[in-house]
C-alpha cells in the first residue's frame, strides 16, 4: 500500500515539474537559444590556438649520493630532484633565454620588455607517470612558433643542466685536488673511503697492531726485535690504507672528469608543428552549449516560477492565496463583432462556455446553506476582467432558470452596459442620488437578450460615489431586489485604490474574487482579501481570468478542441480603457430582442 502511494506521489511530482516547464517554456527556450548563439559567436570568433610538445628523458645523476666538500656535504638524493627539474624547466632564466634566442619581441603577444613572462602560461610541463619522461607543451597562435618555442625550451634547459654539472664538477675537483694540510683527513672521511670493505679490514688490522705495539713497548725497549717487527708491520698496513685511499680518490677524480663530457638529460622527440588547433573545440563547445543551455534554461524556468508572485493555477490559488478555487476562464481573442458572452448562447460546445458553467456549479456549492444566494464580484486592481467574469456568471445562472438581476456597482468606471449593449443614460446612481420609492427602480432596470436576466446599469457617473453608497437607499434597493429576483449579482469596483466594495459588503456578505493570470502580485491580492475578511465578507473563492491553457494538466482541452472543432472568436471586454463602447449583437435570431 505504501509503495503504491509513494509511486503516485512521485508521478504527481514529475507531472508538476513538467507542467512548470511547459508554463515557462518560452523562458527555457529563450535561455537555451541565447546560450547556443553566444557560444557560437565566441567559438567561431576566437583566435585558434595550436599546441606542440617536445619529449625529454631526465635520468638520475651519476656518481655517489654523498661526497665530502670542505667541511660540509653535498646531498645528491632523488626525493626532490625531479620536482626541482620541473621548476627549472619553467624558470624565468630559461624563458628569458628562449625569448631572446627566438626574438619573440617581434610578436605582439610577447612585445613588451617583460614579454618573456608571458611564456609562463603557454609553456606547460607534463611528466609521464611512473617514468622519467616529461613533455614540454607550448600553446601559441601559430603552428610553427609553438614547435619552435617547445624545442628551444628543451635545448636551453639541457644546456643549462650541463653547465650546472660542469660548475659542480669543477668545484668538487678543486676540493679533492686542494693542497691543504688537512686534505688527508678529508680523504679519510669520504663515504667512498669509509665504506670500502678492504680499507675497513685494513683499519681493523691496524688497530690490532697498534695495540700489540703498545703492549710490547711497555715490556721491551724500542730496539727489541719484537717491537721492531710489530712497528714494521703496523707501518706496512698504514701504507696500504693510504695507497687504497689514494686509489679511491683518483677514481673519484676520473669519474668527475668524465661527467664534464656527459649529460643526464636528453631530447627524445623534437616538437613538430601541429596539424590542427586545440582551441577552440568547435564541435565540443556547440554540443556543450546544447546540453548546458538546456539545463540552464530549465534552471531559469524553475527559478522564475519560484520567484513568481502572481497567480496562474489552481495550486497557486489554494497554496499562495489560501482561497477556494472556483475555476479558470481561458484567454480568448477580442472581437468587436461578438458579445462578451456569445459563447454561452451558441448551440455547439465551447471551451470557455464549459469553464463558465463549471464556475457556476462551484459558486452554487460555495453558497449552500446561506440565506441569500446573492453575491458580488470584485478584484484587486483594474484590468483583471471582473466585469467580463461577472457578466458571464450572470448569463450562466440565468440560463439555469433563475431570475437574475445584474447590477453595475462600480459608480466610478462602469462597463456592464458595454458588454450587454444597453443604454447607460440612467441607472443606479439616479436612484441612490434622488430616488423616493423603490418602485422607481422598475423604470431603471433593463432587459437583456438573455432570458431571465435583467441589468441595472450604473447611470451617470456621480461626483461622490462613496457618499451615495452610504445612503439608506442602497439597503432599500437590495431588499427590494431580493424580493423580485432569485439572485442579485453586483459588479463591484476593485479593492485598490478605493474601498467601495466594502460599502457593498455591508449588505451583500459574499463575493467572488477575480485574479488575472500572471498579472497581479500575491502580496497585493492577499492584502485585498484580508480587507474583505476583516469586514466580515465571505470570499466564496477565486477565479483565474485570462488563463493561457497549455502543458500536461490541460492537455485534454486540446483533445476536445480537435474533436468538436471549436471556434474561439469570442469577445473579451475587460474593465479597462481598451474595451469597445458597444458590441454588436450575436448573429442568432432567437437571441435578438428589442431593448427598452
Amino acid at each position: 500500500m505504501n509503495e503504491n502511494q509513494n509511486e503516485k506521489e512521485l508521478e504527481f511530482d514529475i507531472t508538476y515539474y513538467l507542467e512548470l516547464l511547459m508554463r515557462r517554456r518560452w523562458i527555457v527556450l529563450s535561455v537555451w537559444v541565447s546560450v547556443i548563439i553566444i557560444t557560437a559567436l565566441v567559438t567561431f570568433n576566437t583566435r585558434p590556438v595550436y599546441q606542440s610538445q617536445a619529449l625529454l628523458v631526465i635520468e638520475k645523476e651519476r656518481g655517489n649520493n654523498v661526497i665530502y666538500q670542505g667541511v660540509g656535504t653535498v646531498e645528491r638524493g632523488n626525493d626532490d630532484y625531479y620536482q626541482t627539474q620541473y621548476k627549472l624547466l619553467k624558470s624565468e632564466a630559461t624563458l628569458k633565454e628562449v625569448h631572446k634566442r627566438l626574438n619573440l619581441a617581434k610578436y605582439p603577444e610577447y612585445a613588451n620588455p617583460y614579454g618573456y613572462r608571458k611564456l609562463i602560461k603557454p609553456v606547460a610541463v607534463a611528466p609521464v607517470p611512473r617514468s622519467r619522461l616529461v613533455y614540454i607543451k607550448v600553446d601559441a597562435y601559430e603552428r610553427l612558433l609553438a614547435s619552435q618555442i617547445a624545442n628551444m625550451v628543451a635545448n636551453v634547459y639541457i644546456e643549462q643542466n650541463l653547465s650546472n654539472q660542469l660548475f659542480i664538477s669543477k668545484d668538487v675537483l678543486a676540493a679533492l685536488q686542494g693542497g691543504k694540510a688537512n686534505s688527508r683527513a678529508v680523504y679519510d672521511s669520504l663515504p667512498a673511503v669509509v665504506n670500502n670493505t678492504l680499507i675497513q679490514d685494513l683499519k681493523r688490522e691496524s688497530a690490532k697492531l697498534q695495540s700489540l705495539v703498545a703492549e710490547a713497548t711497555g715490556r721491551y725497549t724500542p730496539k727489541h726485535p719484537q717491537v721492531v717487527s710489530l712497528t714494521a708491520n703496523l707501518k706496512a698496513v698504514q701504507d696500504q690504507i693510504r695507497a687504497e685511499t689514494d686509489k679511491i680518490i683518483q677514481s673519484l677524480k676520473i669519474d668527475l672528469s668524465g661527467q664534464l663530457m656527459g649529460n643526464n638529460i636528453r631530447l627524445v622527440d623534437a616538437a613538430m608543428p601541429p596539424m590542427s588547433p586545440i582551441k577552440p573545440r568547435k564541435s565540443f563547445n556547440m554540443l556543450l552549449s546544447l546540453i548546458g543551455g538546456f539545463v540552464l534554461g530549465i534552471f531559469a524556468g524553475v527559478l522564475v516560477e519560484f520567484i513568481d508572485q502572481t497567480v496562474r493555477t489552481q495550486e497557486d490559488v489554494e497554496n499562495k492565496l489560501g482561497l477556494p478555487f472556483l475555476g479558470v476562464v481561458p484567454m480568448t481573442p477580442f472581437s468587436k463583432k461578438l458579445t462578451a458572452y456569445n459563447h454561452l448562447l451558441l448551440q455547439e460546445h465551447s471551451l470557455i462556455a464549459e469553464s463558465i458553467r463549471n464556475m457556476r456549479t462551484m459558486i452554487d456549492f460555495a453558497i449552500v446553506g446561506q440565506k441569500s444566494k446573492s453575491f458580488m464580484v470584485t478584484s484587486t486592481v483594474q484590468g483583471e476582467g471582473k466585469s467580463y467574469v461577472c457578466s458571464n456568471i450572470a448569463v450562466a445562472i440565468a440560463q439555469a432558470g433563475e431570475k437574475v438581476l445584474l447590477v453595475d456597482g462600480d459608480l466610478r468606471r462602469s462597463n456592464l452596459h458595454k458588454n450587454f449593449q444597453v443604454s447607460n443614460t440612467k441607472g443606479l446612481s439616479d436612484f441612490l442620488a434622488g430616488g423616493r420609492h423603490t418602485d422607481d427602480l422598475k423604470e431603471l432596470i433593463q432587459p437583456t437578450d438573455v432570458e431571465n436576466l435583467s441589468i441595472l446599469t450604473c447611470g451617470p457617473r456621480p461626483p461622490n460615489p462613496a457618499e451615495l453608497l452610504n445612503t439608506p437607499r442602497l439597503s432599500a434597493f437590495l431588499a427590494w431586489a431580493g424580493e423580485y429576483y432569485d439572485r442579485v449579482i453586483v459588479d463591484c469596483p476593485p479593492m485598490f485604490p478605493i474601498s467601495d466594495s466594502l460599502l457593498w459588503g455591508k449588505y451583500i456578505t459574499s463575493t467572488v474574487y477575480v485574479t488575472s493570470f500572471g498579472k497581479t502580485r500575491v502580496p497585493l491580492i492577499k492584502n485585498g482579501t484580508k480587507r474583505l475578511t476583516a469586514a466580515g465578507i465571505k470570499i466564496l473563492g477565486s477565479v483565474v481570468n485570462m488563463s493561457k491553457f497549455g502543458g500536461l494538466s490541460y492537455s485534454y482541452y486540446g483533445y476536445y478542441k480537435y474533436k468538436y472543432n471549436y471556434n474561439y472568436n469570442y469577445a473579451y471586454t475587460p474593465d479597462d480603457k481598451d474595451a469597445p463602447e458597444a458590441a454588436a449583437k450575436p448573429h442568432r435570431k432567437d437571441a435578438k430582442k428589442e431593448l427598452v
